[in-house]
């Protein structure tokens, strides 16, 4: 099994964070080695992750990277966790069938990190188009599966608290004209969003119930507002955006400072959408 030293800027999008030992486990028994005291962590591509300066204690960060390989079987998609998005939407693409293009343009985003958050546009979610979730159960250490999507919320599932994904099944379907689906996701995400060569972890914030979480951000006359080297983006309220050398205390600060505002302004507590480890004082 490979470990590395990397740092949060080859570790995530946003490029907030410390330098980190990560463990590349590649096999069922090698992950449950890493994973069976409970002291880790998994990260995918970090599109939606901002790393500390430190881990606590001596947590370890596991990448499941190696868990990989697609294939089609009839009418279902079989991914490893660690696949990209776009590996995957452009495997489909080649064979003209449907299923995830809705998420076309998510930057290092990976299969497993998407099915964990459930994560969605344009009205669709990962659970939408679930067929079974293959993955390591924590309490009793052994390969499981479900085929029953209940649990899947807006941006929430059991996972990783349930278990740990290692491969997963998605719908698909024959479709015309699906290149130019995807092209016109593409288009409305870069239309609406920073673009995606800068340094962002997408959504900042989950949308509340009943609003829009950029709305209600950008009414607080956030756009554009910075702490440091960090920025809530011009585009899009949403979105965070690391000028230069941003760090987490900037993070902590300027998320401390959107939900306050948001807050006094409308009544409405923000829930963070981006993933942070250990504990978060805001």
């Amino acid at each position: 099994m490979e470990v590395k030293t990397l740092s949060a800027k080859e570790l995530t999008t946003i490029g907030i964070g410390g330098n980190f030992r990560v463990y590349f486990p590649e096999s069922i028994g090698e992950l449950l080695n890493l994973v069976k005291d409970g002291n880790f962590f998994i990260v995918g591509g970090g599109s939606n992750l901002i790393l500390p300066d430190r881990l606590p204690g001596d947590l370890r960060l596991v990448s499941l990277s190696r868990f990989k390989g697609v294939k089609i079987d009839g009418s279902l998609l079989f991914a490893g966790a660690g696949e990209s998005l776009r590996r995957v939407v452009g495997f489909l693409l080649e064979r003209k069938l449907s299923s995830i293009e809705f998420l076309s343009g998510i930057p290092k985003a990976t299969i497993g990190g998407a099915v964990a958050q459930n994560a969605g546009a344009f009205g669709r979610s990962m659970s939408d188009v679930l067929s079974l979730v293959r993955f390591v159960d924590l309490r009793s250490l052994s390969v499981l599966e479900i085929d029953n999507f209940s649990g899947f919320s807006y941006r929430s599932s059991p996972f990783p608290d349930e278990g740990i994904i290692v491969e997963v099944a998605l719908r698909v379907e024959e479709r015309n004209g699906i290149r130019e689906l995807v092209k016109s996701y593409v288009r409305r995400r870069m239309d609406k969003q920073p673009p995606f060569w800068l340094r962002t972890a997408g959504s900042t914030f989950k949308n509340p119930e009943g609003f829009s979480a950029g709305y209600l951000l950008d009414r607080a006359g956030l756009k554009g507002f910075r702490v440091g080297d960090l920025k809530f983006s011009e585009k899009h309220a949403n979105f965070m955006v690391n000028t230069g050398s941003a760090t987490f205390s900037q993070f902590e600060e300027l998320v401390g400072i959107a939900r306050e505002r948001v807050r006094e302004m409308f009544g409405v507590e923000l829930e963070l959408e981006v993933k942070t480890i250990g504990h978060f004082k805001v």
